[in-house]
């Protein structure tokens, strides 16, 4: 009786486990869709360390996504991505405090040495608004930032 219970027990963990896989598979989470058409990433959402969303009316807001990036993803960015410093007028839209910067990067964010990479999503050319992502690698974490107004 007692082997019937613990394979039973193997076979519900097992069962478990595959619709677990499947449905991250089929339902990715928002984090992990946004790095995969932002930055070209294909991670696993158990890679994202932090994550904070801050989305308000209509999807305006700001988001931080903080992962670590498996060792082909590191070759990839050293070779596609900007070597720091940072382009000073993308640097100061991006840790200068601003009606949106509310979650305040800055503090997320050890050091901004290494390599970084800068989207304008923007639609309209007016500049009245900010659409974009930026992303900057340390050497052992991706911080993600994304800004829509």
């Amino acid at each position: 009786m007692r082997t019937i219970i613990n394979i039973f027990t193997i076979l519900l963990a097992f069962i478990c486990g595959i619709f677990s896989a499947l449905f991250n598979f089929l339902f990715p989470d928002v984090s992990v869709q946004k790095i995969r058409e932002n930055l070209d990433m294909h991670i696993k959402p158990y890679y994202v360390e932090y994550h904070e969303d801050n989305r308000g009316w209509f999807g305006d807001g700001e988001e931080i996504i903080i992962f670590t990036p498996n060792p082909e993803q590191a070759e990839k960015i050293k070779s596609e991505w900007n070597k720091t410093p940072v382009n000073s007028r993308i640097y100061s839209l991006i840790f200068s405090k601003t009606e949106y910067n509310g979650l305040e990067l800055a503090k997320h964010i050890p050091n901004a040495k290494g390599y970084w990479f800068y989207k304008n999503r923007s639609e309209s050319a007016s500049g009245h608004s900010q659409n974009f992502s930026f992303a900057l690698y340390d050497g052992e974490h991706v911080y993600y930032y994304e800004l829509d107004t």
